[in-house]
């Protein structure tokens, strides 16, 4: 009977070690679905559009991130759930970014396991935007950093319109552009400043005559940053730039400055302003007809520029501006007088607009603005810029001359010579209404970044 107890007591021993063993293996098997991730390495990285802060697990794994914004005072708190910091972190990072404050690190809780890490923020920043991204290393988490009122532009769309191809970039509308073209292969490019890319990226089409299209962040100029965004051709093209409401759109094709345009909306950006427009020309002055001789053949340019005048003056008065027209008929008036008119009324602005012509039919061909008092360059480049990007012609530059309308003119005064009248393809353009409303546009456009480059000047100053 004894030994029947021993025996009993002998086989309890054996079981309980049998179900600790198997307790212990359990925990081992299922531990990965719950153990923390252990961040060993945390890293800022500044750059002119973005600031990273990359995060690095010993066990090569993503980092979970959730965020919230706090106001008082102004951080943005990111936490990292199922994660540990490693303790030889510190607490802090140091950071040398415009418009942030600082990094700071530290274990919220241990059950469950959950890092924060902090960024605080200058009073006058703003929230920031932020996106998580895989890092290049196995195990690298990044939290990306960006300026609020940046925009960040995604992947654009491509799709064909009246035999052209157009290349629409969504919220990328209002930005400032310098738009080029580049040769061997042929390409458009347009550079977008105040906006970053969501990534670089090169996409190839079979959209004749669109080859590829592809973004990346170019160098940053006074701060800002800026992005680029390339068309390569499969042969030379006309080309158009235009905002069409919130997205601007890259068109290609032969014939894509003649491309319908949507009702223009007016953002009030020249409200209070005084703007003369000046239509060259008029009455018994038809300027220069298509084709020379004893008998003048038409289109005159008076009769082209009159139009584009009109459409110009409903455009600024769409953003506010208070417009005088030189002239609103097939009338002629004096260049004295027209400049007579713009000193009187103190103008902000006087905007002659005139067709270009060469002794020489079908040899010059292109755009171009002149002035002639040093305080008005910065008006011309800004027009001349816009001209080009939305009307895709040959770039003929800004240019210095004594014209004697805007020689006369105290206040900011330009002259645009818009195509060449005597050029068959110039002309093509010039008689074609949509032509003559992106003319309008384009030049409105360059005159508001003016506007606003001066008054932000006067405030920096006060």
């Amino acid at each position: 009977m004894s030994g029947s107890v021993a025996s009993r007591r002998g086989c309890l021993p054996r079981r309980g070690v049998s179900v600790f063993l198997c307790s212990i293996a359990t925990l081992v098997l299922v531990a990965p679905s719950w153990a923390a991730l252990t961040v060993t390495r945390v890293e800022v990285r500044s750059e002119a559009h973005r600031t990273v802060v990359a995060l690095f697990a010993a066990e090569q794994e993503p980092v979970e991130i959730t965020s919230f914004w706090l106001a008082d005072p102004p951080r943005l708190v990111f936490d990292l759930p199922g994660a540990r910091l490693s303790p030889d972190l510190p607490s802090a990072l140091p950071l040398e970014v415009e418009g942030l404050k600082g990094i700071r690190l530290g274990q919220f809780t241990l059950e469950p396991d959950m890092a924060r890490v902090v960024v605080d923020v200058c009073e006058e920043t703003g929230q920031p935007t932020w996106a998580a991204a895989a890092g290049e290393e196995a195990g690298e988490t990044l939290i990306v950093l960006r300026q609020p009122g940046v925009p960040v532009l995604g992947r654009p769309t491509v799709a064909r319109e009246e035999g052209a191809v157009l290349v629409r970039l969504a919220g990328a509308g209002s930005l400032q552009r310098h738009v080029g073209v580049l040769d061997d292969p042929p390409r458009v490019f347009a550079d977008l400043t105040g906006a970053v890319v969501e990534e670089q990226f090169e996409v190839d089409y079979d959209e004749r005559p669109l080859c590829q299209v592809r973004m990346a962040q170019q160098p940053a100029a006074e701060g800002r940053p800026i992005a680029r965004v390339v068309l390569e051709l499969a042969e030379e093209q006309a080309h158009s730039v235009f905002s069409e409401g919130e997205d601007l759109v890259l068109a290609v094709g032969p014939k894509s400055w003649g491309l319908p345009l949507p009702e223009y909306v007016g953002a009030g950006r020249l409200k209070g302003k005084k703007i003369v427009v000046d239509p060259g020309h008029g009455g018994n002055d038809i300027g220069a007809p298509a084709v020379f001789g004893r008998t003048p053949g038409g289109p005159y340019e008076k009769d082209v520029v009159l139009d584009i005048g009109h459409r110009l003056a409903r455009v600024l008065e769409a953003e506010g501006a208070s417009v005088t027209m030189t002239r609103s008929d097939d009338t002629y008036i004096s260049l004295r007088e027209r400049a007579a008119l713009a000193n009187r009324l103190k103008a902000d602005a006087l905007i002659s607009i005139h067709c270009n012509s060469c002794d020489k039919p079908n040899t010059l061909k292109g755009t171009s603005v002149y002035y002639d008092h040093q305080h008005s360059l910065g008006l011309a480049k800004l027009v001349q810029n816009e001209l080009i990007a939305a009307l895709g012609t040959a770039d003929k530059g800004v240019r210095n001359a004594n014209f004697a309308v805007i020689r006369r003119t105290t206040g900011p005064g330009i002259l645009v010579e818009t195509a060449f009248i005597n050029h068959e393809s110039d002309r093509e353009r010039l008689v074609h209404p949509n032509f003559r409303e992106r003319t309008a546009r384009a030049i409105a456009r360059g005159l508001a970044q003016f506007v606003a480059g001066r008054s932000a000047k006067g405030a920096g100053g006060a």
